[in-house]
């Protein structure tokens, strides 16, 4: 975070702590939101297991999500590789479609 950026303290709770956090002004509605996904995160598993410690809680919720986070970066990445394969075909068309400088135009014939 750069020096110039305006930033404040604010306070989010995740499975029933309080964390105080330091974010630009800007980002203070998108951390909310972030931090209540991973509230909500949490609890799920903790319902569904019951016995296990917030560590093993905060842990498995992280690998979850960071599965998640590989997976959509993974299509993402697919996703690009096809349209950089599909432009790179369209150009090669359009070289092919285009006349050059040194081939005669229909207007001189």
């Amino acid at each position: 975070m750069a020096d110039s950026e305006s930033t404040k303290s604010i306070r989010v709770q995740i499975l029933g702590r309080e964390y105080a956090l330091r974010v630009r002004e800007d980002d203070e509605a998108h951390t909310r939101r972030v931090a209540a996904s991973v509230d909500t995160r949490m609890k799920r598993f903790k319902e569904n297991h019951p016995d296990q410690a917030e560590l093993t809680t905060a842990v498995m919720t992280a690998l979850t999500l960071a599965e998640e986070l590989y997976l959509q970066r993974e299509e993402h990445d697919d996703g690009t590789t096809a349209l950089n394969e599909e432009l790179a075909h369209l150009s090669e068309r359009l070289e092919e479609a285009t006349p050059t400088d040194d081939t005669p135009s229909d207007e001189t014939a």
